[in-house]
């Protein structure tokens, strides 16, 4: 609503183009103008403001809105005299004024810490890289850490990740959650701080990944180095947690992995259990989480800091982007790694690997587990193994075929409200995934999505016009050349590639060039026929345990049998052991010195 309402204002003041900015854009970012408006804020700049009938007799001018009566005049000169006064007591000094305050029971808040000092922005190289570069002479237990100078956003900020490999975090469930939990009082115990960082223009998280705590500070970068010594020393300093914060964020994370493990949507249930199936490394499925949850206290945090950066050892990987030098990037590690006290390297990170998919297609049926859910939901996925021009033509046969999919299954079939087709990436692969969540019998709505794709991939080998494959084609391309806005978006260009570690940030580029010089419909028709068709596929399918009927089928509709040779898994913990011992699981690199050979 108010952006509607901004942008109706907009359209009043403002060209076209600018609309959606409105009075907020800066075109320059401009130190020089900034201070000049800074040092108009005297005394002698001070103005009062008088509106009020009962001073009608004072207030000879009128508001222009309404015809109040108003005036808006300068400090008089007694007030002037005696604010001047208090201004420059003693010798005029910080100091002098602070202890005249004191004597009069007054005090200034703590000062900020984190308030810039330097809004200067650092010198760009004539030719500054366009994507991260390494940097040199890191010592473990930082391996590698990538930097980029920015030179587009030009403003004096910066953004920092860091991902901290520590075998602990991934040893078992039990560990999991005591990471999370720890890394969730570390949060709560900074609110402390949380006013200072919001009012300065900083922020900081510390979560939990796959194998690794990631660490990020963004804001303006004088002071990010600040920012970074107050966390780590929380981080540090927590080897008991204080019983209040504890009871917050247990409180809290009690409801999100209970909701997480038995009230998910359907659909969201289809993925976490795929997930469960295919991952393996540092990923625990929410139901393991919530029984392990439940053994929990706040004296089974104890020492929880010294076995994730000490006893067990760490390995740091990073991305620091913005307005920041390279020698100030690795001061920023360094500083990383004396916070937190970490002299112990790694000589291998915890495993992580990804599962290819069985050939031919497979529905795995589950029972859901929230009890009043109405729905069903039936998740497909047809996996192909990663590369960019695998990524780049699933892109444009969503494109083609996406909306398709909503108006055929959604609009004129009604099989239920979430329905969608699109293409995703992991670390290893690319998929399609087609979603539906519904009332009607899932063997029905999964007849529907196959009977769907192997009609419009027919249509993308048979019919489908030159002129709407370029306008997929159009449209994509331009999703892939828009620029980023904030330091954020750029970073997520880049740090896939860093937590798969494969450190490829020329992929995006790769992908624009293939679009642009290579994607043809001629190609597309030869990977709907000779890849799609053929690649493995999975339904997961979750069956709810509400006792409403469903929905029945339209008339003359009836569920079609399932084809020759299809593989039914009815089971959940069974299936998930039995598939981990006879799938091909793709590795994630986990060498700790990957990096440098790969650049």
């Amino acid at each position: 609503f108010e952006l509607c309402q901004d942008m109706s204002i907009s359209l009043q003041r403002y060209p076209p183009a600018e609309v959606l900015s409105g009075k907020s854009q800066m075109y320059e970012y401009d130190p020089a103008g900034i201070a000049s408006v800074l040092s108009k804020l005297t005394l002698d700049g001070v103005r009062v403001w008088h509106q009020a009938k009962v001073l009608a007799g004072r207030c000879v001018e009128k508001d222009t809105s309404y015809g109040s009566p108003m005036l808006r005049s300068p400090l008089e000169d007694s007030w002037r005299q005696k604010w001047a006064a208090v201004s420059s007591v003693g010798d005029g000094s910080g100091d002098a004024a602070a202890a005249y305050c004191a004597s009069l029971g007054l005090h200034l808040p703590k000062p900020n810490p984190f308030i810039p000092e330097d809004l200067s922005l650092r010198p760009l190289l004539a030719d500054p890289p366009k994507l991260p570069s390494p940097l040199s002479g890191l010592a473990p237990p930082v391996g590698c850490l990538f930097h980029r100078q920015d030179d587009l956003l030009k403003q004096p900020k910066a953004f920092a990740s860091f991902l901290l490999y520590t075998p602990f975090l991934c040893q078992d469930v039990e560990s999991y959650v005591k990471t999370e939990l720890f890394c969730r009082c570390v949060e709560e115990s900074l609110t402390e701080y949380a006013y200072d960082a919001e009012m300065a223009g900083v922020s900081y998280s510390c979560s939990v990944g796959s194998t690794c705590v990631n660490l990020q500070i963004s804001g303006f970068n004088d002071k990010l180095g600040v920012l970074l010594d107050a966390v780590t020393e929380k981080i540090t300093s927590m080897h008991a947690v204080p019983q209040g914060v504890y009871d917050i964020v247990a409180d809290a994370y009690a409801d999100e992995v209970s909701n997480a493990a038995f009230h998910s949507p359907p659909y969201a249930q289809c993925s976490m259990r795929f997930t469960e199936l295919t991952s393996k490394g540092g990923l625990f499925p929410s139901y393991k989480r919530h029984a392990a949850f439940k053994s929990m206290s706040r004296e089974r945090l104890d020492g929880v800091v010294d076995s994730m950066f000490h006893s067990s050892g760490c390995h740091i990987e990073g991305l620091v982007l913005g307005n920041i030098l390279p020698e100030e990037a690795k001061e920023l590690a360094q500083r990383l790694v004396r916070g937190l006290g970490v002299t112990k390297a790694l000589e291998v990170l915890p495993e992580r690997a990804e599962a290819m998919l069985p050939d031919g297609a497979t529905v795995w049926k589950l029972d859901g587990t929230d009890e009043e859910e109405p729905n069903h939901a039936v998740v497909m996925r047809v996996q192909f193994p990663y590369c960019v021009e695998a990524d780049m033509l699933a892109r444009l046969v969503s494109k083609v075929l996406g909306s398709k999919f909503f108006d055929i299954l959604r609009t004129q079939q009604q099989l239920g409200y979430i329905v969608q087709s699109f293409s995703r990436c992991t670390m290893k692969f690319v998929y399609l995934l087609s979603v539906v969540q519904t009332e009607f019998p899932l063997d029905y709505v999964r007849g529907r999505i196959e009977a769907f794709f192997d009609e419009h991939y027919r249509f993308v080998e048979e019919t489908l016009a030159e002129d709407e494959f370029d306008s997929c084609r159009a449209g994509l391309l331009s999703e892939l050349q828009t620029k980023h806005k904030t330091l954020h978006e750029e970073a997520g260009h880049y740090f896939g590639s860093i937590v798969d570690r494969t450190y490829d940030f020329e992929r995006r580029g790769r992908g624009i060039q293939y679009v642009e010089k290579e994607a043809t419909l001629a190609r597309l028709k030869q990977f709907v026929t000779e890849q799609a068709r053929q690649a493995p596929k999975i339904y997961v399918q979750v069956h709810k345990t509400n006792a409403k009927e469903d929905k029945p089928l339209p008339d003359g509709a009836v569920i079609p049998a399932d084809s020759d040779g299809i593989r039914l898994w009815t089971t959940h913990a069974d299936t998930v052991q039995s598939f981990a011992g006879s799938a091909m699981w793709m590795r994630i690199p986990s060498e700790v010195g990957v990096a440098p050979s790969r650049l």
